[in-house]
């Protein structure tokens, strides 16, 4: 699972408008979403300046958590690009979280308006993480972090209290540098 979400987003959305913003939104969503999706990614969701996406559904791959981190790497690339073309006033920046384990695909709602998603702890640790991330810092749990341990052998290990969990989650700060 990986959760990107701007940073900032409401400080620009107040001092902008949100007639400027959204055709640059648009464009992070819009490449975010190529990407994912050129990483055998699904986007589930797009949630006001967020994105989560699923890796490892509806098809099995052995190397989910490394096109997970391929596709962050290049999500930030993306962001660089977008923010090339930006003033200095305004520049978008991003955090990443990434984690991976058992989730339940399952449809959620109501019987007037449902979806198709998945739901579990990991899903919600992902999201935490992304939370704690800075603007270009992606973290990853270390449960993921093993699956990609070799690509990334300076990555710090932090850990974060985060809301609704009672134990620190262990997790690895992933240096921007070559994607694998």
């Amino acid at each position: 699972m990986l959760f990107a979400d701007c940073r900032g987003y409401t400080r620009l959305t107040h001092e902008l408008g949100i007639e400027k913003l959204t055709p640059i939104t648009e464009e992070f969503f819009k490449r975010s979403a190529e990407i994912i999706r050129e990483h055998h990614g699904i986007v589930d969701h797009f949630l006001g300046d967020a994105i989560m996406a699923l890796f490892n559904v509806p098809i099995r791959h052995d190397d989910h958590v490394l096109r997970a981190v391929t596709a962050a790497f290049r999500i930030q690339e993306a962001v660089d690009r977008i923010n090339g073309k930006l003033h200095d006033a305004l520049q978008l920046a991003v955090g990443i979280g990434i984690a991976t384990g058992t989730a339940l695909a399952t449809n959620m709602g109501s019987t007037n308006c449902s979806e198709y998603t998945m739901v579990g702890d990991n899903i919600n640790i992902a999201s935490r993480l992304q939370g704690k991330a800075a603007s270009g810092e992606i973290l990853v749990t270390d449960e993921a972090y093993k699956a990609i341990s070799a690509a990334f052998p300076d990555a710090v290990r932090v850990e974060y209290l985060v809301k609704g969990i009672s134990q620190p989650i262990a997790a690895r700060r992933l240096s921007r540098g070559p994607a694998p």
